[in-house]
């Protein structure tokens, strides 16, 4: 087998008056390199002491703060400064909380949004305004994509999604407006685990803290990512709520799955790029191209055949004659019809093409890991394995609660799913 599977800070001293009255909305930034206020703070050590907090109770008292500005300070004596490590391992200190945010990949967009902060987001990548990285597109049969549920795209940012200024290209080649993000004024930069080793770069050229968060394939990184941006945006209840409801739909199909014998477990083929060839040199959308683990496929109880095969996250290519030699019980294309493999020559032998359990499942990749539509394929994966033990499951209602907990908006499966033929036409057939 492991012959086929081919690895293919400056301190500001002002005036008392002035700092106890400063915005509620001045930037979060490191007290070694930029230039930073702290409301609140007297002596410019950047920390809101007891005796500070005392003078801004005196100066609400006199009617020279707000209430607004008074709980500001309070929460950064009782608080800050606060010192994080990132998903990259890098320490990060914050001498406020966070008000404004820079993402720069549909991961962070998503988890910010997720996490009840998007009124937060100043500035973010591609991806996440114009290529369906946050809400659900359509694109078939249309030149620019549209969004499938307009409310989703209007609504998880104030202004829409469209008027959020773009501050990188999507993707590893994509190079960051350093410009555009320091005129923006952000207190935090959020790149994803992927593009990491930029981190420090950023920061240099932006003059404001990076912090390096972002899941990766697993359902374990998506926790993880929940609680650390839960943690750095002080939403720690949000991402606790968040990590509760999707624990409870996994739970819904693992509590079967996990009692199900794995001789009677089907074996799975899974095309992560989907395809509509063997091989796609040009988009790299192969239907040979796979990957050794899916969380969804695991919990949902299926064996996937190249489990063995070494290599990892989209970087494996096997030949054709291995997926042929497997002959797997079932064949999953992400986010790409199954006729191409139903109708292809070469595949009639496979017995998931003969018994014509071969399906499409939601696309796994938008620039990231887009685990809404990960979470979605666990569901659904789960109902084509085992059709009979999820019958009652119903994706549809399962689909809008999973979207709403990511964007805060009921009802945006539906609208995806009548605008693509696929998943309508599958769920009208349940």
């Amino acid at each position: 087998m492991n012959n086929i599977c081919k690895i293919n800070e400056k301190i500001v001293r002002l005036p008392l008056l002035m700092i106890l009255a400063i915005s509620v909305s001045l930037a979060v930034v490191s007290a070694v390199t930029y230039d930073v206020v702290v409301p609140g703070d007297l002596d410019g050590d950047l920390i809101v002491s007891d005796e500070e907090l005392e003078e801004a109770q005196s100066s609400y008292d006199d009617g020279k703060l707000t209430s607004e500005e008074l709980e500001m300070i309070e929460q950064i004596n009782e608080n800050y400064p606060m010192t994080i490590t990132d998903m990259a391992g890098r320490e990060v200190t914050l001498y406020k909380p966070v008000e404004r945010v820079i993402t720069t990949n549909p991961d962070s967009t998503r988890m910010v949004i997720a996490l009840g902060a998007g009124d937060l987001i100043v500035g973010t990548d591609s991806a996440s305004v114009t290529w369906g990285g946050i809400c659900p597109t359509i694109n078939e049969s249309a030149e620019v994509e549209q969004p499938a549920c307009k409310e989703c795209w209007e609504t998880v940012v104030p202004g829409g999604l469209d008027n959020l200024p773009v501050v990188a290209s999507s993707g590893p080649r994509g190079e960051p407006n350093y410009e555009l993000m320091a005129e923006l004024r952000s207190d935090l930069i959020l790149p994803p685990v992927w593009s990491g080793y930029e981190a420090d770069d950023i920061e240099e050229r932006v003059g404001v803290p990076v912090f390096v968060a972002g899941p990766n394939f697993t359902y374990e990184s998506l926790i993880d990512d929940a609680r650390v941006v839960g943690e750095v945006l002080s939403r720690e209840q949000e991402s606790e709520d968040f990590i509760a409801l999707i624990d409870s739909k996994v739970k819904m199909v693992t509590d079967i799955t996990d009692a199900i014998p794995e001789s009677e477990m089907p074996r799975v083929y899974f095309a992560p790029r989907g395809g509509t060839r063997f091989y796609d040199p040009k988009m790299g959308r192969d239907f040979t191209r796979t990957v050794n683990t899916y969380y969804p496929l695991i919990m949902a109880g299926g064996i996937n055949v190249a489990k063995d095969c070494p290599g990892g996250d989209d970087n494996l290519n096997v030949a054709l004659e291995q997926i042929i030699a497997w002959n797997p019980d079932v064949i999953l294309l992400a986010g790409s019809n199954a006729d191409f493999v139903l109708n292809s020559p070469e595949l009639q032998s496979v017995k998931a093409v003969q018994e014509g359990r071969v399906y499409t499942i939601f696309p796994v990749y938008s620039y990231g890991y887009p685990h809404d539509k990960n979470l979605l394929n666990v569901i659904l994966i789960a109902k084509i394995l085992y059709p009979d033990k999820f019958a009652d499951l119903d994706l549809e209602n399962e689909g809008n609660e999973i979207f709403e907990a990511f964007v805060g908006v009921d009802g945006v499966f539906t609208d995806y799913a009548n605008d693509l033929v696929w998943p309508r036409e599958y769920l009208n057939s349940q």
